[in-house]
């Protein structure tokens, strides 16, 4: 074999773009699950002027009750009709540990209001409900 012919032979590559392909859909994956494994069930929070700057209390109980009825309490769903007995036996358990409520903006108002009434009748001594802050107008989004 000559150096002429050695030279002409074509240089393997690798072409990256298939894995940078995957790795982007693997991204955008992740994005999208991410906040729905961080938060148990999606709901959209109400939105309010004037949250709270701090939460009070660093380690509540999370209750999530999902447009759809989904309960989840501290990331483990539960049935609806169980969720009393379940608050019951954790509030026995650290009579201390408050509770901090996230339910759907678009809940009916009855519904909420009922949740809050149970939750006071188990005797939970700080029930907070979990809001994003609303921006004002004029301050962009």
């Amino acid at each position: 074999m000559s150096a002429s012919a050695a030279a002409r032979r074509p240089e393997p590559e690798i072409n990256v773009t298939p894995l940078v392909d995957v790795v982007l859909v693997l991204l955008i994956i992740f994005m999208v699950i991410a906040p729905a494994l961080n938060e148990g069930e999606h709901v959209d929070l109400p939105a309010i002027f004037q949250p709270d700057a701090k939460p009070k209390d660093m380690n509540p109980i999370d209750v999530t009750i999902a447009l759809n009825g989904t309960v989840v309490i501290d990331k483990e769903r539960v049935e609806p009709t169980t969720l009393k007995a379940r608050l019951v036996e954790l509030h026995a358990k650290d009579p201390e540990r408050a509770l901090l409520l996230k339910t759907d903006a678009a809940a009916p108002y009855k519904r909420v209001r009922e949740t809050f009434a149970m939750l006071q009748g188990i005797g939970f001594k700080g029930i907070s409900l979990k809001v994003t802050e609303r921006k004002k107008p004029g301050q962009g989004q």
